[in-house]
């Protein structure tokens, strides 16, 4: 019996048609009056299940754990309501987050009073490369081998010379030979390799975020480098700070920051604090530890202690009669504003005089206070008749 037109055929539902009703249902979440920017989305259709994320840029500052699954939330109803496929996972990654200030003030905490969160853990990743290439090496192979065999015993044709020499050669060589054995290395290599993405999450530049009570089994991440860029805005923000470098790990963030002006001991306490109430805000399903590091620059001064002499850049001149000496410790000229008034003089000792009236220049005495080797006077000018 043939079937009706009207039942015949089937409806398939294109991966791009679901990650648009994704991205359009992720911007139309509800968040306050602040909408949410999606960057990029993926969706992957088997069956009548579908797989969707899409990565959102958040208003700031939020609460992140709530306000994620809000979003997530809203796009796995309405991919279910138009798409009518089976949401299977629904993740949402923030990437990166947008100042608000009419933001409202975040809700508390629901962590339970143990300080932990049970549930939340971070999600696998489908390790598309390395599966991509494993099955195709692997298809790539039994095509190969498949193909020689029906040509074998179909066709009639001899067997290929590749797997008459492979015979051949495993014939000959035992367990006990370096090739073999070299072989046997490799292969243990790339199972344990094959085995260590099965069992790993991965994803590792992204941390789990609390998940929100009544939300079910879905789940929210951040990345690592919003929460080093969240922390750093925080720490510049301390009056006196200057350079601030953030490295966020997946159980400790370290905070190096650089002192231009102001008390060490008190700008110190306000980079942590400001450390601390930053990643209180973040939702985090593990709580992380931080480490704060807080050096001088080099012109720091601490408040109330007088520049040291000697160093300060707005030093005076030393004191008229003292001379003043060069990089090789001998006493130098006479400053501009010590040497003696020109005109005549008297018999009392006076520099001679020249021809043109002027008097010689006379070498300054070094303050015999000071170290090092006395000045030389200069000759005495000869006489010239007037």
């Amino acid at each position: 019996m043939t079937a009706a037109p009207a039942e015949r055929g089937r409806t398939v539902v294109a991966d791009r048609a679901v990650r648009r009703i994704a991205e359009r249902a992720a911007a139309e979440a509800d968040l306050g009056g602040r909408p949410a920017r999606v960057t990029d989305g993926t969706a992957a259709v088997h069956g009548g299940r579908a797989d969707v994320r899409v990565d959102v840029r958040l208003p700031y500052p939020a609460a992140l754990g709530e306000t994620g699954e809000r979003v997530r939330g809203r796009m796995a109803d309405r991919v279910a309501e138009l798409s009518g496929l089976t949401v299977r996972t629904a993740t949402v990654r923030v990437q990166s987050l947008a100042a608000d200030r009419a933001a409202p003030p975040a809700p508390a905490p629901t962590d339970d009073p143990n300080g932990t969160t049970r549930g939340a853990r971070r999600p696998w990743s489908s390790r598309r490369f390395p599966a991509a290439l494993v099955a195709l090496a692997a298809a790539a192979g039994c095509a190969l081998l498949l193909y020689d065999v029906l040509a074998v015993h179909l066709a009639g044709r001899a067997p290929a010379g590749w797997r008459t020499r492979v015979i051949d050669w495993s014939a000959a060589h035992g367990p006990g030979d370096t090739p073999v054995v070299a072989g046997g290395a490799v292969a243990a290599v790339l199972g344990a390799w094959l085995l260590w993405l099965a069992l790993t999450p991965g994803l590792r530049g992204v941390l789990p975020m609390a998940p929100v009570p009544g939300s079910g089994p879905q789940r929210a991440v951040l990345e690592r480098k919003a929460v080093a860029e969240l922390v750093r805005d925080a720490v510049t923000a301390a009056p006196g700070v200057t350079d601030v470098r953030v490295r966020c790990g997946r159980r400790r963030v370290r905070v190096r920051a650089r002192l231009g002006f102001g008390d060490r001991a008190a700008t110190h306490g306000a980079v942590r604090a400001a450390t601390a109430t930053t990643l209180d805000t973040l939702g985090l399903a593990r709580p992380l530890n931080s480490r704060a590091t807080l050096r001088p620059e080099p012109h720091w001064r601490a408040p109330g202690v007088p520049p040291t002499p000697g160093a300060s850049p707005g030093e005076g001149p030393p004191a008229p009669g003292h001379g003043t000496r060069s990089a090789d410790g001998t006493a130098a000229g006479p400053r501009t504003g010590d040497a003696a008034p020109p005109g005549p003089r008297t018999g009392d000792g006076g520099p001679p005089r020249t021809g043109g009236g002027r008097s010689a220049p006379v070498a300054e005495p070094v303050d015999p206070a000071e170290p090092g080797p006395a000045a030389e006077p200069p000759p005495p000018p000869k006489e010239t008749d007037s």
